[in-house]
């Protein structure tokens, strides 16, 4: 059973367990639309006008929004560490085939010299 203008927690856990590639366009339009009015159901309920279950389930969602945002910005850290890394790399390779370079140009100088 869900509260006045609620998403039934059943509902939430149906939509769960079916994987998107069995859903149709109309299923997922159908859950993006309900999923945020009951976001917004959630945020304008005081908690104790809520039945158990939708607190419950209403914990559980902003844990499960938390904890998505979480990897998101963790995710973007983690390519921003390995950009900064890979630039490293770059720089430290262009730095190595500059030194080569001289030392090969060098050895050639100097053995056109020994040739004179």
């Amino acid at each position: 059973m869900s509260d006045l203008g609620r998403k039934d927690i059943s509902d939430k856990l149906t939509e769960t367990v079916k994987p998107d590639s069995e859903k149709s366009a109309y299923e997922k339009t159908k859950e993006q639309v309900t999923d945020q009015a009951d976001k917004l159901a959630s945020k304008v309920t005081p908690d104790n006008q809520k039945s158990f279950t939708q607190t419950l389930g209403d914990k559980a969602q902003s844990g499960s929004d938390k904890a998505k945002s979480e990897v998101d910005e963790n995710q973007s850290s983690l390519a921003e560490t390995a950009n900064q890394y890979l630039d490293a790399g770059k720089e430290k390779l262009n730095e190595a085939v500059e030194y080569v370079s001289g030392a090969l140009s060098g050895a050639k100088e100097g053995a056109d010299s020994t040739k004179k």
